[in-house]
């Protein structure tokens, strides 16, 4: 690039930058007061009194599996400009959403300024005629209003947001896999939005494309299949959706709209799981508990600190589940399944018991387990998913569960991804209060269960090899030395091939939490090794480690294009970290050809 070129670039950034800020304020959402020179500044991550944060230029302890430290006793906890006590309201489970109609749409024709899914009329217009995704009962239609509203992350601290219907998070849909949804989405904000079904295979008009614009005051209709695709004539249940979430996705505002609260939860059985749940294998959904991770920062008037200029992460330090900052939950003395979402703008978090007890895993992003898996630790990127089992039935009358990794900016975790640097003292989110004696109708899922049959695909299957290197260049997040182009397709796979994907990090040591829109990916390859165990399977996230490389298949099926994969750090995806795959029915050029590498 030119030195003209690079200026007028650099230009042209600032002055978006000013403009983005001015919106910003309008909304409600300002920077902190007094802007540190130089490159943006990332918040002090908070703790309670006596925990100990590594000071910048200090090493902190390095140590892959910790001892547990003993259980927090609840003190004041500083978040910025507050102080609160933790630990003294219950956790909110998210309300469920409730259809306006099941079968017959309940909308009035034209009020709907943006249309509909065309696959909502015709099953065949986006797939080969082979392809047919699988279907088992009536629509079911929703409505939602995104509006802006008032919450509490700390108590008494009135915080204005953006939201879904008033809720934080936004209320959770439920439904049947194979029973597909029509949501109309109404945007009552000041700002643009765009909706993103996490996990879902689903048509591309209504996977929340970033540029596929839900503007103020209209809305737009979102059909989703809620299905699997079709194997051989039958459908793939081993493909069948669990735990996905919903969040903004509007080109150039994610991290923004994001940081405001938009997010919520979805969540399908089929029947192999329902099976699971009516035989008390999994815990009946009473003991069924989303947890939606994130963390937030105020300024001084309780308003969100938000820096639009700082494209490096934003990073908070007060510690929220399910947007309130550090709940408590009462449970039985049973088995418990907790769907864990790291819905942290930049932040990787890694999840431990105060006790000790490891974890039983039992699905990974969307889709169960074939079996669970036995964790210590839980290391996770943002928007990735870990569905766990907790059993309580011996467990102290007080456990936590606690963030014990070590991360100061929006470069990811510090160490290397087999030599963390984990905190002295670790950060309670979340307290359970265990109670009662031992219940005897606990679920019966040990480590043995057979929870989903899987299908490993085959390397040599693949058709030919796609490359994309991850580049930090003058400040800015590329991939191929590309800024996204909404109307560039950067990949044009062919439905019904599989291909192998390497993703290469050359960004100088920063972490990219990687999301591949409508297909699941099975690595092969993770930093030269074996994956680690709960990515051995499907995957809709993949953390790219500092320098490292990640090879993986990917299988086309069922809808054209185009999608989007991009670094799920939502400054980076603003940044334009974000390339266009286009999948088609009929081959245009082989994968082989078209593959791009920058070492």
């Amino acid at each position: 690039m030119s030195s003209r070129k690079s200026t007028s670039r650099r230009s042209a950034l600032q002055k978006s930058a000013a403009l983005l800020a001015a919106g910003t304020a309008a909304y409600g959402v300002s920077a902190p007061p007094k802007p540190t020179p130089g490159p943006p500044s990332v918040p002090k991550p908070a703790r309670p009194t006596g925990a100990s944060v590594p000071k910048p230029g200090t090493k902190p302890p390095v140590n892959p599996t910790p001892t547990p430290a003993p259980a927090p006793v609840p003190t004041e906890t500083v978040a910025g400009p507050f102080k609160y006590t933790p630990f003294q309201l219950p956790l909110p489970i998210p309300v469920e959403l409730q259809p306006v109609g099941v079968g017959t749409s309940p909308y009035k024709p034209g009020d709907c300024f943006h249309g509909i899914a065309p696959e909502y009329f015709d099953r065949r217009i986006s797939e080969a005629p082979q392809q047919l995704w699988y279907e088992r009962g009536p629509e079911k239609y929703y409505e939602v209003r995104m509006q802006p509203t008032t919450h509490e992350f700390i108590p008494g601290v009135v915080t204005p947001i953006f939201s879904y219907d008033g809720f934080y998070p936004g209320r959770t849909i439920r439904s049947r896999v194979g029973q597909p949804i029509v949501v109309r989405y109404w945007n009552d904000l000041p700002v643009e939005t765009s909706i993103h079904l996490h996990g879902a295979h689903t048509p591309s008009h209504s996977d929340g494309s970033p540029h596929f614009f839900v503007l103020p005051g209209r809305a737009r209709d979102y059909f989703y299949p809620l299905s699997v695709p079709m194997l051989n004539g039958q459908p793939d249940f081993s493909e069948s959706p669990s735990t996905m979430w919903y969040h903004d996705h509007g080109l150039d505002v994610t991290d923004h709209n994001v940081w405001r609260a938009m997010c919520g939860f979805c969540i399908t059985t089929d029947d192999i799981e329902q099976a699971l749940i009516d035989s008390n294998v999994l815990p009946a959904e009473q003991y069924d508990i989303p947890l939606c991770m994130q963390d937030r920062a105020l300024n001084a008037d309780g308003t969100l600190a938000f820096n639009p200029l700082d494209n490096n992460g934003h990073l908070g330090n007060i510690w929220l589940v399910n947007g309130i900052a550090q709940p408590f939950l009462k449970v039985q003395r049973r088995k418990y399944r907790f769907r864990i979402l790291n819905g942290f703008n930049a932040r990787f978090t890694e999840w431990q018991l105060s006790d000790g007890r490891p974890f039983m895993r039992i699905a990974k992003d969307t889709w169960l387990l074939p079996k669970p898996i036995e964790e210590p630790t839980l290391l996770m990127s943002p928007a990735q998913r870990a569905d766990i089992i907790i059993d309580f039935t011996d467990a102290p009358p007080e456990l936590y569960l606690q963030n014990i990794l070590s991360q100061v900016s929006g470069r990811g975790p510090q160490g290397s991804f087999t030599q963390r640097a984990h905190l002295a003292t670790p950060v309670p989110f979340l307290k359970f209060i265990v109670e009662g004696p031992p219940q005897p109708d606990s679920a019966t899922i040990d480590m043995t269960t057979t929870l989903r049959p899987h299908e490993k695909l085959d390397p040599a299957s693949a058709v030919g090899v796609r490359t994309f290197d991850f580049h930090r260049r003058n400040g800015a997040w590329q991939i191929n030395q590309q800024f996204y182009d909404p109307n560039r397709a950067d990949a044009t796979p062919t439905i019904a091939s599989t291909e192998k994907w390497i993703l290469r990090n050359n960004s100088g040591g920063w972490w990219h939490p990687i999301h591949i829109h409508l297909e699941s990916h099975q690595i092969i390859s993770y930093n030269g090794g074996p994956p680690p165990a709960a990515f051995a399977f499907k995957n809709d996230v993949t953390y790219l480690t500092g320098n490292g490389v990640v090879e993986l298949l990917m299988r086309f099926r069922t809808f054209k294009g185009p999608f989007v994969f991009h670094c799920h750090n939502n400054a980076h995806e603003d940044m334009r970290m974000m390339c266009n795959m286009d999948p088609r029915l009929t081959p245009t050029q082989a994968p082989a050809r078209v593959q791009a590498s920058f070492p």
